[in-house]
């Protein structure tokens, strides 16, 4: 869907980029190197992320793949493909700014492969007793949020009280919108059926 929502673009003249997030279980479905190679081959702007958190439900990527580098999957049909640190926000904004001006420039698509690790189980019945407890504690530390806040303090210059003022008021809106989505009412089988042909 992806591809051909950023071949619309194209088609259009417009000035956007589509950016795509899938897993790194996905890789290994054929769809994801067939629609990677339409998007090479028509030269859309696209920005495909692989979020890989190194396991595909329970199955640790070294089982699934003999190359768990996947960046380099697009390197093998000539799409340009970066891996990155998946936990340093920074590092993730920059390589995704500089990949949408080249797919505004007429050089895409684009692959990041952003690593990380997952802190649990793959769904809530799921304890995660397979993740090895010493790299869980490694990522644990490294956690996206510790290192956002240690850049706001460093480099935006923000007092530790700034940054507990955003993290109340990111609860706070988290609150509210779980509260909106359990107080919310069903929604008819008309309503429903309306949502899905949608789309």
């Amino acid at each position: 869907m992806g591809v051909g929502a950023a071949l619309g673009v194209t088609l259009r003249g417009e000035d956007r980029v589509t950016a795509v997030f899938t897993t790194d279980g996905a890789t290994n479905n054929g769809v994801f190197m067939e629609s990677l190679n339409l998007a090479a081959i028509w030269n859309v702007p696209m920005i495909l992320v692989v979020e890989n958190n190194q396991y595909a439900v329970s199955t640790p990527i070294e089982q699934a793949t003999r190359e768990p580098d996947l960046y380099k999957r697009g390197l093998g049909i000539g799409v340009e493909s970066y891996a990155v640190d998946g936990n340093d926000v920074l590092q993730v904004y920059e390589k995704t700014r500089e990949s949408a001006q080249r797919c505004r420039d007429g050089k895409g698509p684009i692959l990041i492969e952003a690593k990380t690790y997952r802190h649990g189980g793959h769904h809530v019945n799921d304890p995660g007793l397979y993740l090895p407890k010493d790299k869980l504690e490694h990522y644990k530390s490294h956690d996206p949020i510790l290192i956002g806040r240690k850049y706001l303090m460093q480099k935006g210059k923000a007092s530790k009280k700034e940054v507990e003022a955003i993290h109340a008021a990111v609860e706070k809106e988290m609150a509210e919108a779980i509260a909106f989505a359990t107080e919310s009412p069903d929604p008819s089988m008309a309503e429903f059926l309306e949502m899905v042909e949608a789309f």
